[in-house]
């Protein structure tokens, strides 16, 4: 994912073959899978190269269902990679399970080839990056991660457990990169300037905050609370700096609480 952020796309499909070649040798992928894969990657294609009207539109409303259903792992012929199972980084955490997945990366892949354009700007100085991330990060370090203080579903537990580098690659190339070309550089950006353009920017801002607090149901209200707070921090950094501010804010969060706190809660 990371090379699709220098426009760099043809490597990242050679990259992405690969991966799926090995995966459907190895059964971690199955035709079903690949199937789903190349049906939601027409969608996207069609909706913004030949289609117009209602067409394109109900080609992009199919592509965000069928996104929304591989970020939440609802589709067949996927057996991703576990790679930690039940472990529990500290004494009183829960146990965490975490997948290398092959379903929801194929969503920014497909984003950054056909639509990259449209919300990556490479532009933007260091400067730029650290004045749109600064204060949406602390926003939400002080809301989500101090919410959870206070009410003892984390604890301050710094670390740096056996494995800590693949939790890191995963968060940052199959988790951050992935849902903000969605949520952010797809929906807040790209619809948003199409649908929105009339309106203030916190309004895209909201809607994909909100989408993006919908698909972690599977944590329960409170972490689609938390997710909806720090989705509006993500939204704001992606309004002042970018896809890549977005990207950096969600990571840096993600990082934080993994690397200074009971992750993923108290058990």
């Amino acid at each position: 994912m990371l090379i699709c952020f220098r426009r760099t796309t043809k490597a990242g499909w050679l990259a992405g073959l690969a991966a799926y070649v090995l995966a459907l040798i190895s059964g971690q992928i199955t035709i079903t899978g690949l199937a789903f894969l190349a049906l939601t990657g027409a969608f996207l294609f069609l909706a913004v190269r030949y289609l117009s009207g209602y067409k394109q539109v109900a080609a992009h409303i199919a592509f965000m269902v069928c996104s929304i259903l591989l970020f939440m792992h609802l589709l067949p012929g996927f057996n991703n990679l576990r790679v930690f199972d039940k472990v529990r980084f500290t004494a009183d955490a829960a146990a965490f399970t975490m997948y290398l997945n092959l379903d929801k990366p194929f969503v920014g892949l497909i984003l950054f080839t056909f639509l990259g354009r449209s919300f990556y700007i490479e532009n933007r100085s260091t400067k730029q990056l650290i004045q749109a991330i600064a204060i949406p990060l602390a926003v939400i370090i002080l809301i989500c991660l101090g919410v959870a203080l206070l009410l003892h579903f984390i604890s301050f537990e710094p670390k740096f457990p056996s494995g800590s580098w693949i939790w890191i690659l995963n968060n940052l190339l199959l988790v951050a990169v992935t849902e903000e070309a969605f949520f952010r550089g797809y929906f807040q950006g790209y619809w948003g300037t199409r649908l929105f353009s009339k309106q203030k920017y916190y309004t895209p801002l909201l809607l994909s905050a909100f989408l993006f607090g919908i698909v972690h149901t599977t944590g329960g209200p409170a972490l689609m609370l938390l997710a909806f707070i720090a989705g509006t921090g993500y939204g704001y950094a992606y309004h002042r700096g970018g896809i890549m501010a977005s990207v950096l804010t969600h990571f840096t969060f993600n990082l934080l609480h993994f690397l200074l706190f009971t992750y993923p809660m108290r058990g």
